[in-house]
């Protein structure tokens, strides 16, 4: 607080010593106070213009200026005072009173206002009738005459005789044959302006007046300006109304003592012309307040124009309707209409803003808030914000917070079998081994957040959990096995619209499983051939070799699905030693698993009794045909195998060899990897079976 004062203080200086470097303006409305012999002189200085003195002189017009210090003709006044008191001044004297202001080296020009020294006045309204008397000393033995203010002579007065020379007899009336010539009584007749002044008795020489009065002629007081020091008063605001009038006197320095009275305020206190009104409220509406001036004569102006209290307030608190504090509202819908509504005298401005950052922008400048066809972006929060028109200090505001929802939109894709490694995204096909946690990441907009639901054409599961990050959606697939390749449809909905979706594939690889044969124990006899066909679920498809010499290659063919194939081979008994167990190793990258057909001589069997000599007679009968039926194909496999037998060498090896050649198995088997060039899983096969179920698109393994 004291700084602020020191800085005002300085302003104030600073200003004062600006306008001081040029000549300040001189004193104005100079009066002039006589009690007995002593003139009480005061003015007005004129503010910030760097005042610091004020030089007075006082001059006698028959002898001079009079020294009012006792080496100088003048006297200096310090600022801020502006009156004097000068005594012993001469009775029915004329003088001249020259003020100036002096700031800091400059000098104001004079400002002079006469007056006579007289303790009798009369005072008359214009075109009144006025009667003047005094006494003089003057004896019956001196010549004497009696002036007016023109320095014409009404009468003169010869040794007790009175001599008229009064030319206006209609102007001036006295009587002329006086009992007693001393006593002084005029009567002035339609007083006018040029009335005013000094009336005396003078000698004969006219250089010694004893006795006078003065004669003022004055105006009633003119209509009142009334006035506030508010301009737009506000509610709990202290006013002070002024109410100011002027009187025209004649001689001008003689004052008026003006006084004055308020009407219309049932309240408030007054001072000389001024009424202070404490702390306005709303229920002064209306209130009219006017004044008239009253001078020292009693002379009542005219009443003043009225002032109608009308006081401005709020912005009181602020009301939307409907009343909301948040409020949802879908994309592509309208926002509102929304009104803002606070109490205002006189209306007030209102404005809608709109934050989505840091920063709040106009959106619309009138009390309603309506957006058509809303968008995501234009989420955040909405403030109506009031100010009063004439005080910019005054102001409220209320927030509204506008939440767009909207449908789930599916940005990106990542899945992965690692924490926080995500190699591809949006790609169509994901493969990798089901003995892997398979994660997924989706970065997705939507508002409300969705709910992830995972499908296939053969499976349902309950919606995915998932944690959140920003708009990236981290979750864990469910337990997936070789078996479940194909299709999945990852929907992200949440109530608005259609939400939206994603389809992969998933390509599952596992090793080897699942083999089931026809017959594992084979009875037979020498020189026979027996036929092997079993089924696996592999994926990738798997190589098959015999631990054991069997005299045929093992023929791989995919089923329907990419994780199923079918195995054909034969084994052929020479000799005894021929019958035992064959042991058939199932491969691919994955691992490996071992079979074991068991090979018997039909002779150990103990015969079976034939219920059914039909039925057996029938599967004979099959049997032969189906052998005859296996000796081309036996020769066709023979012919391939001779033409392909380097390829299917380098081939037999499945897992080493696509390790090698292929950067794709350049990391761990668990390595998710993209299969761009992987056909549907879900494809029909085409395949036939030709010459013991064999194709010309049949991979071939040889049997080392």
């Amino acid at each position: 607080m004291e700084l602020i004062q020191i800085f005002l203080i300085v302003s104030i200086e600073f200003s004062c010593m600006m306008l001081a470097t040029g000549q300040p303006d001189p004193p104005k409305d100079v009066r002039v106070d006589i009690t007995d012999n002593t003139a009480k002189i005061s003015w007005v200085i004129p503010r910030n213009q760097g005042v610091i003195w004020s030089r007075i002189y006082l001059n006698n017009s028959k002898e001079g200026d009079l020294y009012l210090d006792s080496k100088r003709k003048y006297k200096h006044i310090s600022f801020p005072h502006s009156s004097i008191d000068i005594a012993d001044l001469k009775m029915c004297s004329e003088y001249y009173v020259r003020i100036q202001c002096i700031s800091r080296k400059q000098f104001s020009e004079f400002i002079i206002q006469k007056f006579w020294m007289t303790n009798t006045t009369f005072t008359a309204a214009i075109d009144e009738n006025v009667a003047l008397t005094w006494r003089t000393s003057f004896s019956y033995d001196h010549i004497f005459y009696v002036m007016k203010p023109t320095r014409g002579i009404l009468f003169g007065v010869h040794f007790g005789s009175l001599i008229s020379n009064n030319k206006d007899q209609e102007k001036y009336k006295f009587d002329n044959m006086p009992q007693d010539v001393r006593s002084i009584n005029i009567t002035v007749m339609s007083v006018k302006q040029t009335d005013a002044g000094l009336y005396g008795s003078v000698d004969d020489y006219e250089r010694n007046v004893i006795g006078c009065c003065v004669l003022v002629v004055t105006t009633k007081p003119m209509n009142p300006v009334l006035t506030i020091d508010h301009e737009h008063p506000f509610v709990n605001n202290n006013i002070t109304f002024t109410c100011n009038s002027t009187v025209q006197r004649w001689p001008g320095y003689i004052p008026s003592n003006l006084s004055y009275q308020y009407f219309g305020n049932p309240r408030g206190d007054t001072d000389g012309n001024k009424l202070i009104l404490n702390t306005l409220t709303k229920s002064d509406k209306g209130i009219t307040i006017s004044c008239h001036a009253t001078d020292d004569l009693g002379k009542v102006s005219n009443m003043s124009e009225s002032i109608i209290l009308d006081p401005y307030y709020g912005p009181d608190i602020i009301v939307l309707k409907p009343e909301y504090e948040a409020v949802n509202v879908t994309e592509g819908t309208i926002l509102g209409p929304i009104h803002c509504n606070a109490s205002c005298n006189p209306k007030c401005i209102f404005n809608w803003k709109v934050s989505r950052t840091r920063h709040f922008a106009l959106v619309h400048s009138n009390q309603y808030l309506t957006v058509v066809d809303i968008k995501k972006n234009q989420a955040g929060i909405y403030r109506c914000s009031v100010v009063h028109p004439y005080d910019i200090t005054m102001t409220r505001r209320i927030d509204l917070v506008v939440n767009v929802q909207y449908s789930p939109k599916i940005i990106e894709l990542w899945l992965s079998d690692k924490n926080e490694t995500y190699e591809w995204s949006n790609a169509t096909i994901y493969s990798f081994s089901e003995d892997v946690n398979l994660k997924i990441r989706l970065s997705i907009e939507s508002n409300p957040d969705p709910q992830l639901v995972l499908s296939s054409s053969l499976m349902n599961f309950p919606p995915l959990r998932y944690t959140k990050r920003g708009i990236e959606f981290l979750s864990e697939l469910p337990s997936l096995t070789c078996e479940d390749s194909g299709n999945y449809t990852i929907q992200a909905f949440n109530g608005i619209k259609y939400g939206d979706t994603r389809t992969v594939n998933l390509i599952i690889y596992c090793k080897p499983r699942n083999v089931i044969a026809d017959f594992k124990r084979i009875k037979t006899k020498l020189n026979k051939t027996e036929n092997i066909v079993m089924q696996v679920v592999s994926f990738p498809k798997p190589t098959v070799k015999w631990t054991r010499t069997a005299g045929f290659f093992w023929l791989v063919q995919k089923d329907r699905y990419d994780y199923r194939c079918r195995m054909y081979s034969s084994i052929h008994i020479k000799s005894k030693d021929d019958f035992g167990e064959y042991g058939i190793h199932v491969c691919n990258r994955f691992g490996c698993i071992e079979e074991i057909i068991t090979i018997t001589y039909e002779d150990d069997v103990p015969k079976v009794k034939n219920e059914n000599p039909g039925i057996f007679v029938a599967g004979i009968t099959t049997l032969v045909f189906g052998l005859i039926s296996l000796i081309p194909g036996t020769f066709f496999v023979i012919r391939k195998c001779l033409k392909t037998m380097k390829n299917i060498s380098v081939q037999s090896d499945e897992y080493t060899d696509v390790k090698r050649s292929n950067p794709a198995f350049s990391d761990h088997y668990s390595s998710l990897q993209p299969q761009s060039e992987s056909r549907l899983l879900q494809e029909h096969s085409n395949d036939t079976y030709e010459e013991f179920g064999i194709t010309p698109d049949v991979d071939v393994y040889q049997n080392i």
